[in-house]
């Protein structure tokens, strides 16, 4: 077996009988694996990293209540949980003649405030970059909240309104949280609102929300990725998407190969007789030819994902920033995942079996035995 492969090794890549055509394919499932890998590695990391920013504002999951959120605080406020307590709404927010709808979030300062929080002044409203740009505000302008949804009891159907300045801004590099969301004190919103209890608490740690899942088990509770279906939807969509994209380029390659196994089986015919003639079995030199093709292909995959991790992990280590400040990733990010390996190794790999195989059963289906070319070469 060693010899036969040797033999073959030889025969595809040594100078005078190197097969140019089985090269370049060869060559092109290593290309196809490694950008594979890459282009995954990146993604991953840029998904990874919006998912990552968002959940820094937004949470790891919030727990939503309809009523008796003040017994249940003054029950579990003790425990260390790291959750805000908060009333959130959706109102409208007016600045002289713009408005524009906004996601109020009325924050607790008695419970656990969040890193994005600790430096912002809550003495008025904290508004998303894009939203104020909406508004056409700045510093200490003032914003008129309007409530829809909460009526006034005297003037019958005119929502409640409350003012209040700016006083700071937020940045979350997330574009849907800066262009709806505002923060203030809870007391604002409860007196907008007329409640006083919070209507839900979001959470910022994955441990004390599953904590929380077990204490509170007749709240309904919702987790970050709940919350945003639709973004993991388009995430997995872009993804599966590139995937498409790929094996359809990859298809080139298979044309390749095809064509490469054909000329290549037709110039090894008799060297396959060869080895007949010597004892081999021709099942077993079918075995051998298939089994040395595909480990050929297999290799140049492995070749080409191990080339791949490297140049992420050179990226993710040495890599310059390469993009103007307007881009919030200025670096490659990076993200490998199993999946990711799997799949970049996996997809070029079937792809060349599935076209090897064509190609070799039509070699078996023109050369049954060798009988006929062992008889003409006598002949000769």
């Amino acid at each position: 077996m060693n010899a036969f492969y040797q033999y073959f090794l030889g025969y595809v890549f040594k100078a005078r009988t190197r097969q140019g055509l089985l090269f370049l394919a060869v060559a092109g499932l290593f290309l196809s694996s490694l950008s594979l890998v890459v282009i995954q590695g990146v993604m991953g990391g840029l998904q990874k990293g919006l998912i990552a920013r968002s959940k820094n504002i937004s949470g790891v999951g919030i727990v939503r209540f309809e009523t008796g959120e003040l017994e249940k605080f003054a029950q579990f406020n003790q425990r260390g949980w790291k959750f805000t307590r908060e009333v959130e709404m959706e109102i409208l927010a007016r600045a002289g003649g713009h408005v524009a709808p906004v996601i109020i979030h009325g924050i607790d300062s008695k419970t656990f405030r969040p890193d994005f929080l600790k430096d912002k002044d809550f003495s008025g409203l904290i508004l998303g970059v894009d939203l104020a740009q909406k508004l056409k505000t700045s510093f200490f302008h003032n914003i008129k909240m309007i409530a829809p949804s909460s009526t006034a009891g005297l003037a019958g159907e005119v929502p409640r309104q409350l003012s209040s300045e700016v006083s700071d801004y937020l940045l979350s590099e997330v574009q849907e949280i800066d262009q709806l969301h505002a923060w203030v004190r809870i007391g604002f919103v409860q007196n907008l609102l007329r409640v006083r209890e919070a209507n839900r608490w979001r959470f910022y740690d994955e441990e004390d929300f599953k904590q929380a899942q077990q204490a509170l088990p007749e709240q309904e509770f919702v987790t970050w990725e709940e919350e945003h279906k639709t973004l993991m939807w388009a995430l997995s969509l872009e993804t599966k998407v590139m995937l498409m994209l790929f094996v359809s380029m990859s298809l080139l390659v298979a044309v390749s190969i095809t064509t490469a196994l054909f000329l290549f089986f037709t110039k090894i015919r008799q060297d396959l007789a060869s080895f007949w003639l010597l004892g081999y079995s021709l099942k077993r030199i079918n075995r051998l030819l298939l089994t040395f093709i595909l480990q050929l292909s297999g290799v140049a995959c492995l070749a080409g994902v191990g080339l791949g991790v490297l140049l992420l992990f050179l990226l993710e280590q040495k890599g310059h920033v390469i993009m103007p400040d307007i881009f919030v990733e200025r670096t490659f990010p990076i993200h490998i995942s199993l999946s990711t390996l799997l799949s970049s190794l996996c997809i070029p790999y079937l792809i060349a079996i599935v076209f090897s195989f064509f190609s070799f059963q039509s070699f078996r289906k023109d050369n049954p035995n060798f009988i006929q070319l062992v008889r003409g070469a006598s002949e000769n």
